[in-house]
């Protein structure tokens, strides 16, 4: 409970979420390609990984990714052990280089993929689809959560019979929902026809958390305030 602006009004508060949600076409893709690499001795498997990343990423620059467009995620060095009749028995060490690939052109997702298996990558996972133009997109869906917000709480003021300030007390953004996510994983066999992704439609969410004053009683300056259309 709060008082009006002129310090005499008894004000109420409606507290309500707003949500907000705009569809487009997604513009960019990242994937993640890599080799693994596994064997008794571990220089001779960091060298033969080594071998199989360059080759790895000069096939993809092959295909018009830009160097820029490509990137290490991921680099481990592990042990790996046998069990058998309940003892851990040494096998020998696994190398594991990860690059994300950014692709613009999402009509040859497939292709480049295709491309990454034939030479040399033994693990694709996490395609990721977005849009250039997110922050764009999201100020779009805020926009919709404000009003969609002022919509809730005018009718709440109206089904009980108070008149609503339009302009809000305090407006609180939410956390911004998480972009969709399509995890991918493909045989590695060489020489397989293009394997098909589709994009589909990104969702860019926005939530927001706002109250409003009403007045209990009286007319008030604050009830002609402009409605929020």
């Amino acid at each position: 409970m709060a008082f009006g602006r002129d310090g005499t009004q008894e004000v109420n508060v409606i507290s309500v979420k707003g949500e907000g949600t705009v569809a487009a076409k997604p513009d960019t893709a990242t994937v993640i390609v890599g080799v693994t690499t596994e064997q008794k001795d571990l220089v001779s498997a960091q060298q033969q990984n080594a071998r199989d990343a360059e080759r790895l990423v000069q096939a993809m620059l092959g295909t018009g990714i830009t160097p820029e467009n490509i990137r290490t995620s991921d680099y481990r060095v592990e042990s790996v052990y046998d069990f058998k009749e309940g003892a851990q028995l040494f096998r020998g060490y696994k190398v594991t280089h990860l690059f994300q690939t950014k692709i613009t052109d999402l009509q040859k997702v497939g292709t480049k993929i295709d491309t990454a298996v034939q030479n040399g990558a033994n693990f694709v996972s996490d395609i990721h689809f977005t849009s250039s133009n997110r922050d764009a997109l999201y100020n779009q869906a805020l926009t919709l959560a404000v009003k969609n917000a002022y919509q809730k709480a005018s009718t709440i003021s109206t089904a009980i019979g108070v008149k609503l300030n339009p302009v809000p007390l305090t407006i609180i953004e939410g956390p911004e929902q998480p972009q969709p996510f399509h995890e991918f994983h493909t045989p590695m066999v060489k020489g397989i026809s293009t394997t098909p992704i589709q994009p589909g439609q990104l969702f860019i969410e926005a939530t927001i958390t706002a109250k409003y004053g009403v007045l209990k009683h009286g007319d008030g300056s604050s009830a002609s305030l402009k409605r929020l259309d």
